[in-house]
């Protein structure tokens, strides 16, 4: 629904649909910016991990795979061993991908995929993909670039952002 008073549009948020989400949120792709200046040597290694996301999905299949699962408890996350009953990692993680993360120690190199985009996205949104386990660079030059590792459909249509986006209007 909008609201005009003295010319303020006001938008309440469970009125918003997912287009005009992902236009508000989703701001300019910087793909070909990003790809002139890793070719022309501009970057520093700082931004190595433009190019590469982890596949959060394949790597908590694995933990699965080795009888183990995700557990959260309290809030916290951890990876609970089924064979051995105990945790092998213990519940003091944020997230599951700081759960999954802790697990695998620095050896996620299997369980990466190749990012075909880039976004310039808002800060709240950026976070937000974040907390959802992608790729976000916070300050590249003072913007906030979302790597993308889909492509070929609309943004929309992503499952990350339906969930962010699904998350929202439920509140």
């Amino acid at each position: 629904m909008y609201l005009n008073t003295t010319n303020v549009t006001i938008m309440t948020t469970n009125q918003i649909t997912i287009q005009e989400f992902v236009q508000r949120e989703v701001i300019y792709c910087v793909s070909p910016l990003i790809y002139t200046l890793t070719q022309e040597n501009k970057l520093s290694e700082e931004y190595w991990h433009l190019w590469e996301a982890v596949d959060w999905d394949e790597a908590e299949a694995a933990i699965n795979q080795n009888n183990c699962h995700l557990q959260q408890e309290d809030n916290l996350w951890g990876v609970f061993d089924q064979d051995l009953c105990y945790y092998t990692v213990e519940p003091e993680h944020d997230t599951k991908y700081e759960g999954i993360r802790a697990y695998f120690g620095d050896d996620l190199y299997d369980y990466r995929c190749e990012v075909f985009e880039h976004w310039l996205v808002s800060s709240w949104l950026g976070k937000k993909l974040k907390e959802k386990g992608e790729t976000v660079e916070e300050d590249f030059m003072g913007l906030v670039v979302w790597c993308r590792c889909t492509t070929g459909q609309a943004i929309y249509i992503d499952y990350v952002i339906q969930q962010i986006y699904n998350e929202l209007i439920n509140k």
